[in-house]
């Protein structure tokens, strides 16, 4: 995964520099007289940065562990592609029924709360470990989901001025 993690990394360092540099470049409209930051360029600058940010510290914690020596021979068995490919489809699925049955037809904050609890429980719930010993998981998932959706939904209609479904 380590090597994984430093060709993800740079892939995506690679991506957000491109991001931030196509939004600097794009028209920031002050001969309209219009806000600077109501400026096309602002919203995927800020995503590009913050991109940028955390594919730094993927790449910082990739180099750490050995992530760089890509032709290595592994020291560790190749395992766990059947869970790996469970989680994305699992992920593809929670998903799409958050984008194509909740958007737009319940509150966007409600729906982005279930979201985020359902994918929280969904991937930590340990299954063969008995309900009492795992009550914390959806404490921790309730609360992770409502500082999430609160957050998102603020930031997006304050800051960014976006109307959201």
């Amino acid at each position: 995964m380590v090597k994984k993690d430093f060709i993800t990394s740079v892939v995506l360092i690679a991506f957000s520099l491109s991001v931030i540099v196509s939004s600097y470049t794009m028209p920031r409209l002050e001969r309209r007289g219009i806000d600077p930051f109501s400026a096309p360029g602002v919203v995927p600058g800020m995503i590009g940065l913050i991109l940028l940010c955390l594919a730094l510290i993927l790449f910082v914690r990739s180099v750490r562990r050995g992530g760089y020596l890509l032709f290595s021979p592994d020291t560790q068995q190749q395992g766990g592609h059947r869970g790996a490919a469970w989680r994305v489809l699992l992920t593809l699925v929670i998903s799409l029924i958050y984008a194509i049955g909740f958007l737009g037809r319940i509150d966007y904050t409600l729906a982005t709360i279930l979201y985020v609890f359902s994918f929280i429980v969904l991937f930590e719930y340990r299954w063969h470990e008995p309900l009492n010993n795992q009550l914390k998981i959806f404490g921790y998932a309730l609360l992770q989901a409502l500082v999430a959706a609160l957050l998102i939904t603020l930031v997006f209609r304050k800051l960014f001025l976006v109307d959201l479904p």
